[in-house]
């Protein structure tokens, strides 16, 4: 049995607004677990009659590795292609420090729910 199976749930959820679709992520996003998110990116980013803006909720995400980053730069890049918006919302610390240390945090738009200074460890 692989170790790593025993890790927590990971879910991967496409849901889709009046005004955007919603991709939220819960537990780890690494190579072994990165295919169904590529799958709802692409389906968010690109299906025909799909809204216009494309959120993904990091909220319940724990973990993301670089293979996970890219899933969503790519998804960037569609979702630019398509004339669709991507927004990245409520990252942890964790993946904020991603974000930061790769510069990518200035590629992408961030929101953060009830957190007026910004991202996590971005406030005074």
């Amino acid at each position: 049995m692989n170790p790593l199976a025993a890790r927590g749930p990971h879910s991967v959820t496409l849901a889709a607004r009046a005004d955007c679709s919603v991709i939220t992520l819960t537990g780890d996003l690494d190579l072994d677990r990165v295919e169904p998110l590529r799958t709802a990116l692409r389906e968010a980013c690109t299906a025909p009659g799909a809204p216009a803006r494309v959120v993904v909720d990091l909220s319940r995400l724990d973990f993301c590795d670089s293979v996970g980053l890219n899933a969503l730069l790519h998804a960037r890049s569609l979702c630019e292609s398509n004339g669709r918006t991507l927004t990245l919302a409520d990252p942890g610390p964790q993946f904020h420090r991603l974000l930061c240390i790769t510069g990518a945090d200035r590629v992408f738009d961030l929101t953060v729910s009830g957190a007026p200074d910004g991202p996590p460890g971005t406030g005074p």
